[in-house]
């Protein structure tokens, strides 16, 4: 048996394809665990060290199994048996009804959500969507103080036009630490964590006048610039809650299709004489 599983973990560890016969390789009763079996359960990427004691844990976990399985049979009554049965037929149908309506709501022009959509929600919400947060749009860079091309890299973190992303993607790697997506909103916190050097005062002033600043200590220089800011309890931005309001949209629109679909399908039931309640 240990013969049997060495090969088949050397086979599955080298990623090959087992073509042969399947062969059985435990057995409870007139149940049969094979190697098709245990390959299912084995993780992909599988380690040889202590491979051999996971083979093991996976036939005796399927052995143990069986047991009860069988023990269960004897042991409980005819009552109790077609009880489990039942819930387990209404959990199968109730998965298969759900899987259904799934994949008909997806594919139907009625769930669907379009840009004007989330924009009417929006306006029509927007006291909804106040800000529980101070957020901002801005980018940053950390570098070492003694850069040669520091007053290149000031004058084109300040400017940022196209060809200065271009620029600074071609020398992040002098970066000790940047974060240049400015088109993005962020937590104003999370953002200012990240520069240490600015006190809670300053970062006040820096934000809600959304200023471009350079600070520098000892090691380091300092580079930020503000674009947006928006403050606690004000109107959340539309493009910040993009996604937010699109899932609303789309659960709305979901529960709505499947609703006009369950009485579709009632109703065709009715009219084709496949559906009748008797009186």
């Amino acid at each position: 048996m240990r013969k049997v599983i060495l090969v088949l973990i050397i086979f599955i560890s080298c990623d090959f394809n087992l073509k042969s016969e399947n062969i059985n390789i435990a057995r409870v009763g007139e149940k049969f665990f094979s190697e098709e079996d245990l390959i299912d359960r084995l993780p992909k990427n599988l380690n040889l060290k202590d491979s051999t004691d996971l083979v093991n844990e996976l036939i005796e976990n399927w052995a143990l199994n069986q047991l009860l399985i069988k023990n269960a049979e004897i042991n409980l009554s005819d009552s109790e048996k077609n009880k489990l049965k039942k819930i387990s037929e209404n959990y199968y149908n109730d998965l298969l009804v759900s899987a259904y309506k799934n994949k008909v709501a997806a594919f139907n022009s009625d769930t669907m959500v379009n840009e004007n959509d989330i924009y009417e929600y929006y306006n029509k919400n927007f006291k909804n969507f106040l800000l529980y947060e101070d957020i901002i749009k801005g980018r940053y860079a950390r570098l070492n103080k003694n850069n040669f091309n520091l007053s290149e890299i000031k004058r084109r973190f300040k400017r940022f036009n196209q060809s200065d992303l271009v620029f600074f993607d071609s020398i992040s790697l002098q970066l000790l630490n940047y974060s240049l997506n400015d088109s993005t909103w962020v937590n104003k916190d999370l953002f200012f964590d990240k520069i240490p050097i600015i006190n809670s005062d300053e970062i006040e002033r820096i934000v809600k006048k959304m200023l471009y600043v350079v600070k520098e200590d000892s090691l380091d220089v300092y580079l930020v610039k503000i674009e947006e800011f928006k403050g606690t309890n004000e109107k959340a931005p539309l493009d910040f809650i993009n996604s937010r309001i699109k899932e609303l949209i789309k659960k709305k629109k979901k529960v709505d299709f499947i609703k006009k679909f369950d009485n579709e399908i009632l109703g065709n039931a009715k009219q084709e004489n496949k559906f009748e309640i008797f009186n």
